[in-house]
């Protein structure tokens, strides 16, 4: 059962890996076809694109009655996107900050990550407040376009996405083969997502684990890769609005999109409390926020930062397994 498990695990992170990439850039490609702009382009649909496994791993999870694995996969996803992903990307090239948009969109994603860890403190998830976290969801994506209605006009030369280098022409690009292309990446990320989430509890039962530290971690993890790609390919072709719109919308979604999800497919008790995994999510991206707020770019010190809280996060998470 054990290996059986870690061969679920290993097979499930490959389907997201291999999935996530080519989801992110059809998408991208048929959100630059329907003529989005790029701040739109990095929060919504590159963001929704990566947080995709996650929205797929917590429901699954959900429906299964884990819903400590769902939230725990919500919330180290976060912790991971702003400490490991973005610490990461800054040791390899600095990444430069717009602070209006920064302190605009960060604020947004504050509010979400707030409004999560407002909802789960009791220790349960109520069919209503799941309910509730969709409808910010919803707000959020308002808010997001109005906000990026005058960008419309930006130069279509401006590179978007993680594998577009090359001149973009609208017209050598069909929509119906992308949007064929996005369907199959999605089945990729939902068979990637089950094998993940079965694997992770076949583990889970062996080694008798909490399913908040299997959700913190494994799932957490694994299913930031399709960020950490990104965001590594983002920085080396130094493109920081895609990198900090998806590390933004990725978080707003987990934490308004995801764990909504999750409530209103299996509202109920949680079962775990992990207060303190909660607040070093929030440190985090105070901390990750302070830091764009104030200086133009990231380096590689702010990255070895980052790095550190991420460090401080899994161990954290491994306290609480051990209690």
């Amino acid at each position: 059962m054990l290996w059986l498990g870690l061969g679920f695990i290993c097979i499930g992170v490959a389907l997201l890996w291999i999935s996530a990439d080519p989801f992110v850039e059809s998408a991208v490609r048929l959100a630059r076809i329907w003529g989005a702009s790029p701040l739109l382009i990095g929060a919504l649909v590159v963001g929704f694109g990566t947080s995709a496994p996650e929205l797929v791993v917590s429901a699954l999870a959900a429906y299964r009655g884990e819903l400590a694995e769902s939230i725990g996969n919500a919330v180290g996803s976060n912790a991971a996107n702003l400490s490991l992903v973005l610490g990461v990307s800054a040791v390899i090239s600095a990444v430069v900050v717009r602070p209006g948009e920064a302190r605009r969109l960060g604020g947004l994603t504050l509010a979400g990550m707030t409004a999560l860890v407002v909802v789960v403190w009791d220790d349960k998830l109520d069919l209503w407040e799941g309910i509730l976290l969709v409808s910010g969801m919803a707000i959020a994506v308002f808010f997001l376009i109005a906000w990026t209605k005058p960008e419309h006009e930006t130069e279509d030369s401006e590179a978007v996405g993680p594998t577009m280098t090359e001149p973009f022409d609208r017209t050598s690009v069909r929509a119906l083969p992308e949007i064929g292309k996005t369907v199959l990446s999605l089945i990729g990320i939902t068979v990637g997502a089950w094998l993940l989430v079965d694997g992770g509890s076949r583990v889970a039962d062996h080694y008798m684990l909490a399913g908040g530290f299997v959700g913190a971690t494994i799932f957490a993890l694994g299913t930031s890769l399709p960020e950490l790609v990104t965001a590594m390919a983002a920085a080396r072709r130094g493109e920081t609005r895609l990198l900090i719109g998806n590390l933004l919308g990725s978080n707003l979604f987990n934490s308004l999109l995801v764990v909504g999800v999750a409530g209103v497919i299996g509202a109920g008790p949680i079962g775990e409390r992990r207060t303190a995994e909660h607040l070093v999510m929030m440190l985090i991206v105070v901390v990750a926020g302070a830091m764009a707020a104030t200086r133009s770019r990231l380096g590689r010190w702010q990255g070895v930062v980052l790095l550190g809280l991420f460090g401080l996060f899994i161990a954290v998470v491994v306290a609480d397994a051990t209690v």
